[in-house]
């Protein structure tokens, strides 16, 4: 599943990326378009040093060379692949060669949805060496999917073994988002390495064992506000409320609790049924910044916006 930025707000933004240790675009950006991943991996191999940068420099190359099959992602009668087998070597068998048409085809059109990416980025790390794992499970996009379980796994990622550490990589949400219906391309390097205590906040695997030990429900999970990257990208923590869905019913004001929110920082909020931000009533206590929303009772999603970005996203019923 692609990500997903549904702006009804008006505000004027800045987009800030962090830096990171090696400039892999610039050098992955003069490879030839036309590279199997075993060469990919061949020429990686040369260029970069370590299992560190070769890693980042594999998810750098896919992000930046691979489009977002928005049409593919759309379509009603989108192909299911199915197979019968008489036994498991004949499974892993025809498992690989379905894998292996998936890779070839990406890299051939340079399109791909979230299997593609995942897909193509595995079967290049294991070019690499490096141990790795292509992971089924859930994200949620946008304020409806909040309440909204779903039992169908539905996005795909990649965990890579790196320095005996695994790393959760999520090339599909690194490569760029849609943006009012269309796909735009837009590295952001968030999700090279996703930190493990935001992990659950955008990303539910199917598997438990790659939860890393958390009871967090997969119910729970899509219970959650949703949090957009400028969000986790900061050192700030919402205290309270930690329940995505709002009863708009039970009271005229709701007031929002945020650790490290800091006082030289533009705090507004949005509602869906005015199309500007507003600005809120804040009092700071402790490292706590307490912020006041009003009217928002006739709206049904609220907006977090600090510094002139989204940052958390509430459904209001």
């Amino acid at each position: 599943m692609i990500k997903q930025l549904l702006i009804g707000i008006l505000l004027v933004s800045f987009a800030v990326n962090g830096q990171r240790s090696i400039d892999c675009k610039a050098v992955t950006s003069k490879y030839p378009s036309d590279l199997s991943a075993k060469r990919l991996a061949a020429k990686i191999l040369k260029d970069f040093s370590s299992n560190e940068e070769r890693s980042e420099a594999a998810f750098c190359w896919i992000a930046n060379n691979i489009k977002y099959n928005l049409f593919a992602y759309s379509d009603p009668k989108r192909k299911v692949i199915g197979f019968r087998y008489r036994d498991e070597e004949e499974k892993r068998r025809k498992l690989l060669a379905i894998k292996d048409s998936i890779v070839d085809h990406t890299l051939k059109t340079k399109k791909a949805v979230c299997e593609g990416y995942a897909q193509t980025l595995s079967k290049i790390y294991t070019h690499l060496g490096l141990e790795n794992v292509v992971v089924k499970g859930y994200v949620r996009n946008s304020t409806y999917d909040i309440g909204n379980e779903q039992q169908i796994p539905n996005h795909a990622w990649n965990l890579v073994k790196v320095n005996s550490e695994w790393r959760i990589v999520d090339a599909t949400w690194a490569a760029g988002s849609v943006i009012n219906g269309r796909w735009q391309q837009s590295y952001d390097d968030y999700y090279y390495d996703i930190p493990r205590e935001h992990y659950l906040k955008t990303h539910f695997p199917e598997n438990r064992r790659w939860k890393f030990g958390s009871r967090l429900s997969r119910e729970e999970f899509y219970s959650q506000p949703i949090y957009t990257t400028e969000f986790l990208r900061t050192n700030l923590e919402l205290i309270e409320p930690l329940q995505g869905i709002i009863a708009k019913r039970k009271s005229k004001e709701l007031t929002l609790k945020i650790k490290n929110l800091d006082s030289v920082q533009r705090v507004l909020y949005g509602i869906s049924t005015n199309r500007y931000a507003q600005k809120p009533e804040i009092t700071y206590k402790d490292s706590i910044g307490y912020v006041k929303v009003k009217s928002f009772r006739k709206s049904n999603r609220l907006f977090l916006v600090i510094d002139g970005k989204v940052h958390v996203e509430f459904k209001l019923i």
